[in-house]
Order: structure tokens, then sequence, then C-alpha cells
């Protein structure tokens, strides 16, 4: 499974958080962009590069879910339609820039244009 959304948990060694997102020092925006929610309401939407995939912590899953995950991943963060900060539902997190991107493609019926937030 490419998109992995899991659960943050407070408090995780080394992060800080920044409007409710726990974030690296190595944590990048790498795209921006609109979106038209229901082909008329436009939405921000934003690709993050992080150094970790957090894990659920739930003891009762597998450990690729359970386990925090280093590595390069792609987090996708959607506005939502009524404004507000950016958040992960709907979009979690890939190990390539290019499935984040389809992603953000297919969740959006190919209304997203990059660049533009």
């Amino acid at each position: 499974m490419d998109s992995l959304s899991t659960a943050r948990r407070p408090g995780h060694p080394n992060r800080s958080t920044a409007n409710g997102v726990h974030m690296t020092s190595s944590d990048q925006r790498v795209l921006a962009g609109m979106w038209f929610y229901d082909g008329r309401v436009e939405c921000g939407v934003e690709i993050w590069r992080r150094c970790l995939r957090p894990g659920t912590g739930d003891h009762e899953d597998p450990p690729e879910f359970r386990d925090d995950q280093p590595g390069e991943w792609y987090e996708v963060q959607f506005a939502p339609a009524g404004g507000g900060r950016m958040g992960q539902a709907g979009g979690g997190y890939h190990s390539t820039l290019e499935a984040a991107r389809e992603h953000v493609w297919r969740l959006t019926n190919g209304t997203v244009r990059w660049g533009l937030a």
C-alpha cells in the first residue's frame, strides 16, 4: 500500500508542532496548489517531503504501520473547503513524489493546479 495515513503522537522526540503539524528541521514543502471542491470551491493542497512517516503506535497493527518509518516520504495535506488549516484527511504518506501527485490528481478529479498557493 503506497498511501499510509497514520495518527500523530504528541511529544514525539525531535519534533516541533506548527499549526498542529509535527515537523522536523529537514521537512520541506515541495508543492503547493489549488483545487476545486464540488467544482467551484477553491481549496489549497500541499505536498511535504518528510524524513519520517509516523506510526500508529497501536500494538495490534503490523510493524510497518505501528512503528515510525524513517526514510523519504511525501505527505499530502488538504485545506478544508470551509477554510482553516491544512490537514491530512484524505492525503496520507506516499513513498514517492509522483505517487503523492497522482493521489492528489485522483482525489481532486483532475482539478488540481500546482504553483498557485
